[in-house]
């Protein structure tokens, strides 16, 4: 199963689909836009999703809320320190990492967030 990585600065996307690469996570998709997302998830599940809550098109809620409502973990990347609990409560289903974050510490939440369902698989 693919991570998807929505994040509409192609230079964040693509650091981030090179460090998963570089610790042997395989396959990612990175999209810009929240209806692009919505509409990839009709068809695909993801094992993870690295998340910039705010995309090109606006608040990726209807996205975060699907990925809840699947139990697929989450991360949100962003730059945002205010509660994004506030205007979407299922971000609270992920864990925040604040940009610019080291590639360890993406890495780390990455480790953490996968933990639950490596146990199962």
């Amino acid at each position: 199963m693919p991570v998807l990585i929505l994040e509409d600065e192609p230079f964040i996307a693509l650091d981030v689909e090179e460090l998963l690469a570089a610790h042997g996570y395989g396959e990612a998709i990175a999209l810009s836009r929240g209806s692009e997302a919505l509409s990839w998830l009709e068809i695909n599940v993801p094992r993870l999703a690295i998340i910039d809550p705010r995309l090109s098109d606006g608040m990726c809620s209807a996205v975060v809320r699907l990925l809840a409502e699947r139990g697929t973990p989450f991360i949100v990347y962003s730059g945002e320190t205010s509660l994004l609990t506030d205007e979407e409560p299922a971000f609270g289903a992920g864990e925040l990492v604040l940009k610019p974050a080291p590639p360890e510490d993406i890495m780390a939440a990455v480790t953490r967030a996968l933990k639950p369902v490596q146990a199962t698989d």
